[in-house]
């Protein structure tokens, strides 16, 4: 490997890491055969004192969960003392969406708890996700996707060029 390409790519590389991540609450949980998936709004990011919508979208492995037959609620807690219980609201299919507003940034457990309305009619269930909130002063903001996406693109770009040209400086030399 020439020193051309070993620079160019110690130098994408660091490129890359220098870009800060965020972690995305689009978080899937089991308990047994009911599954759920947290999304929160805004941009998986809650800030404290701003309402913060979120939504969860229910998935059952032997079809019988419903969220309508459900006597589902969704407690905020924090460090293991809860702080408010509620119903789950039913949107649409298996997905309800909700509000809450977190009044001091902290780290927080949303636990999701449902019970057939009939019994036997599907498995009773837990899920605990954690939800990081933040004061809103974050200077380090989410990359989307899309912009890794093209990051990964140009690191690719810029290898295959420096291999192409340590290629053709070789042929050269011969």
């Amino acid at each position: 490997m020439g020193k051309r390409l070993s620079s160019l790519l110690t130098l994408a590389v660091l490129a890359w890491l220098a870009v800060p991540v965020t972690v995305s609450a689009h978080v899937l949980r089991t308990d047994g055969d009911i599954g759920a998936v947290l999304h929160i709004n805004p941009d998986d990011n809650p800030t404290a004192g701003d309402p913060t919508d979120y939504v969860i979208s229910f998935a059952d492995d032997t079809g019988k969960f419903s969220l309508s037959q459900c006597l589902c609620s969704v407690a905020v807690m924090q460090a293991g003392r809860t702080i408010t219980r509620r119903s789950l609201a039913h949107s649409q299919g298996a997905v309800s969406e909700n509000r809450y507003t977190f009044v001091r940034p902290a780290v927080y457990t949303l636990r999701v708890t449902g019970m057939p309305r009939t019994p036997g009619a599907f498995q009773p269930f837990t899920l605990d996700y954690e939800v990081r909130v933040t004061s809103g002063q974050s200077a380090m903001q989410p990359v989307p996707p899309l912009l890794w996406a093209g990051m990964g693109l140009g690191l690719g770009l810029i290898l295959l060029a420096a291999y192409a040209s340590d290629y053709t400086d070789g042929e050269t030399e011969k």
